[in-house]
């Protein structure tokens, strides 16, 4: 499932390919992409738009328009956008086609989905899924002021509250699971026990893995993870075998010996 640098490494695609064209033509070609909105709307409402910007937060994306209209995009589970020239062929699994005209060249910027979890929503403001989301990771969100009282806020384990998109947009189970790992907090801890230096110490880890990541796919690299998935290995630091348990029916990989309870 794409996590927050995926969704991120999307929206620099989608800035740098949309910014600034006008769209020529939208069909939506998948009435399950777009629940929630019709598929005429797109073809109705979109041609002739100019794409202000594309910009984004937690998992989702936001195409806006110059009118004020928005597109929001979920990428789901196996959702991509792809450019393509004018005269290529459609992709396998496209769900939806963006005509579009930018500096004088004309291009297709396509949605495609094998498994049809993402979502596609033409709005005239923003949606609640976009507005109920909580701050977002790469914008302020790892502050200590924002990110202490929200921990505190919930008694929960830590790993659990991490996941809670209310708390922070997009993190997802591996950087987590990371993030929980470089700063040597269990991840069974509750989220109010945690002080001011452990606050302190998840904010940097979860910058560091969410760099780690996005340095990864600007550079083409295979995602290598330092715990997550590797149950049974040592731990890099300790050698100690990493362990792995169930939490919210997420599977979570920690250090007992690094990571262990306070």
């Amino acid at each position: 499932m794409p996590e927050l640098p995926d969704v991120e490494m999307a929206r620099r695609d989608l800035q740098r390919w949309l910014a600034g064209a006008e769209i020529r033509s939208a069909r939506v070609l998948d009435a399950y992409i777009a629940r929630g909105t019709s598929r005429a709307a797109f073809a109705r409402t979109l041609p002739g738009q100019a794409v202000q910007k594309v910009t984004r937060r937690g998992k989702w994306l936001r195409i806006e328009l110059r009118d004020g209209a928005r597109v929001f995009s979920h990428l789901g589970m196996t959702g991509s956008w792809i450019r393509l020239d004018a005269e290529a062929a459609a992709p396998r699994w496209e769900r939806a086609r963006f005509e579009i005209e930018r500096r004088g060249r004309s291009a297709v910027v396509s949605y495609v989905d094998s498994r049809r979890f993402g979502r596609l929503v033409l709005a005239q403001d923003d949606i609640a899924e976009w507005s109920e989301l909580g701050p977002d990771p790469l914008a302020g969100g790892l502050e200590p002021a924002h990110l202490g009282p929200a921990l505190a806020r919930r008694r929960r384990a830590i790993k659990d509250v991490l996941m809670d998109q209310t708390v922070l947009a997009g993190i997802g189970n591996i950087l987590a699971t990371e993030a929980l790992w470089m700063a040597r907090i269990d991840p069974r801890a509750g989220s109010d026990t945690l002080g001011p230096a452990h606050i302190r110490a998840l904010g940097r880890s979860l910058r560091a893995a969410l760099d780690q990541e996005l340095g990864d796919r600007m550079r083409g690299n295979p995602d290598v993870f330092s715990v997550y998935g590797r149950e049974g290995e040592p731990c890099p630091r300790c050698k100690t075998a990493l362990v792995r348990i169930v939490q919210a029916g997420r599977s979570t990989t920690f250090c007992s010996q690094c990571q262990g309870r306070r």
